[in-house]
């Protein structure tokens, strides 16, 4: 069987391999699309799954639809249990002076129509452990936090993923999908690498601020929304809006509450209490105890830090695991010297 469905544009992929299934005169393709999306009874689902046994060239067309589908929704929908221990260590000034900022961040969210956010730094200087931050400090902390990364996610699925779509509204639509501003309702929204929108989907996430609704695909009616938005960029949305590929009516609406983050190598107080918070999560494969060397310590604060908090850790994971005494040694940070 050839692959020829994988060079149609992002958003035929589904309705392709759903076209392709119908031609072989087994499942309808909408009863495959129900089965994976989880909507068919368990004897009908059980029906679904006793033909793929037998059906091979099928089966591997249904573990492909199925892997788009959980590859989007793995990505995007709540995110609970990864962010429950995502929060700011606040060991050191530079930490305590972006607490309070984050505070007050959180603050503004008091009462109906909660500004946008926007925060920008370096890549690896924490921006998601920030947008969770203000979440959990808000009114909105016992809600959903969903994150969604606009990088390297085809449009169409950004699309439907942000705004839902009805019932038929294109092939393979077997029920009615709520988008993420309606699942995130009364909680937050993360939208990280908000640059790589295209104009058009910058132009309808505006909208969703500014009238705190949104239209699914296919709808005619419009769906309201308590979703506060955060969004994260590591670029200059400014030189963005000069060379044409950032909205400025969607930068001047986000500006208000707009948050910078210091690269690591500009806050040099952070990095040992970070490498410290770090160590102490890596610290169950040594039975419970593992700690940074003087020297080490030393180490870590003459480093540059270009990949910022990112690469910290990454540093002091890969030190942890391969470390054979309780305490963790300059030489096992294997960093650059100069």
């Amino acid at each position: 069987m050839s692959d020829t469905w994988l060079s149609a544009p992002d958003d035929r992929l589904v309705p392709e391999l759903l076209r392709r299934f119908d031609e072989r005169n087994c499942l309808p393709g909408e009863r495959l699309e129900q089965c994976v999306l989880g909507s068919l009874s368990p004897d009908e689902a059980a029906e679904v799954r006793d033909h793929l046994v037998d059906c091979l060239p099928c089966l591997n067309t249904f573990a492909r639809l199925q892997s788009l589908h959980e590859n989007s929704e793995a990505r995007y929908w709540s995110q609970k249990d990864r962010w429950e221990d995502r929060r700011l260590v606040v060991d050191s000034p530079s930490a305590r002076a972006l607490q309070t900022q984050v505070s007050r961040l959180a603050s503004m969210d008091e009462g109906p129509g909660a500004p946008p956010v926007l925060v920008t730094g370096e890549i690896g200087t924490g921006k998601g452990v920030v947008a969770h931050e203000i979440h959990a400090l808000s009114r909105r902390a016992s809600r959903p936090f969903l994150e969604i990364g606009c990088a390297g996610t085809p449009v169409s699925w950004l699309e439907l993923e942000l705004f839902g779509y009805e019932r038929g509204a294109f092939p393979g639509a077997a029920i009615a999908t709520p988008g993420l501003f309606e699942v995130a309702d009364g909680g937050t929204l993360f939208l990280d690498e908000i640059e790589a929108l295209p104009l058009d989907l910058q132009g309808r996430v505006l909208e969703a601020i500014e009238h705190r609704s949104v239209r699914r695909r296919g709808a005619a009616a419009v769906m309201a929304h308590d979703a506060r938005v955060i969004v994260a960029s590591h670029v200059d949305l400014d030189d963005a809006v000069r060379r044409g590929t950032f909205r400025a009516d969607l930068l001047d609406r986000l500006r208000p509450a707009m948050l910078p983050l210091p690269p690591l190598r500009e806050r040099p107080d952070d990095i040992v209490p970070l490498a410290r918070y770090f160590v102490g999560q890596f610290a169950g494969s040594h039975g419970g105890a593992l700690s940074l060397s003087i020297d080490a310590e030393e180490r870590l604060r003459r480093y540059r830090w270009p990949g910022n908090i990112r690469e910290l850790l990454i540093v002091i994971e890969r030190a942890a695991r391969r470390g054979k005494r309780e305490e963790i040694g300059a030489e096992e940070l294997d960093l650059p010297t100069a």
